[in-house]
């Protein structure tokens, strides 16, 4: 029996929220003509089951939980197809310098705290590579070592 479009889009996305790309490649990948994926996406967007401005929101607060910053999260919502615009939107409500600082500023706690030791030369290019790979932008990450190692001398 063929299984029906509009089935196989509410089946891959009551786990979790999706964007309109994600609905369209899986419905492709499982085999349905372009014309009746994009009226289905028509439909869940209708009934406000795929919204990519609710996606790209609800993405960066889980982001921003796991410790992600602005630069890595453009990069995550571009793969899932959000349009540049409303990433850059997105972010601007999310993430204002002080807001990036401050979390950059708390996974590098994070790695101290874990036993990587005082902030020496070494732990601290240990860090500035952790913030990149998590996206944060390049100003953050040297202010965020400069305060590290201020505050190491200070001690």
């Amino acid at each position: 029996m063929p299984k029906d479009c509009h089935d196989t889009a509410l089946r891959f996305l009551e786990h979790r929220e999706r964007s309109a790309y994600e609905v369209r490649t899986h419905l492709a990948a499982k085999g349905f003509q372009e014309k009746e994926i994009e009226e289905e996406l028509h439909d869940l967007e209708e009934l406000h089951y795929v919204d990519d401005a609710r996606f790209c929101s609800s993405y960066i607060r889980y982001a921003m939980g796991k410790g992600r910053g602005p630069v890595r999260l453009q990069f995550e919502l571009r793969e899932k197809g959000i349009d540049v615009a409303r990433i850059q939107e997105a972010l601007r409500e999310s993430f204002d310098r002080r807001t990036e600082k401050d979390a950059a500023l708390k996974e590098a706690r994070k790695l101290l705290e874990r036993g990587e030791g005082a902030a020496d030369e070494k732990t601290t290019a240990k860090i500035g590579r952790k913030l990149a790979s998590l996206g944060y932008h390049t100003d953050v990450i040297y202010e965020i070592l400069g305060q590290l190692r201020k505050a190491e001398s200070s001690i």
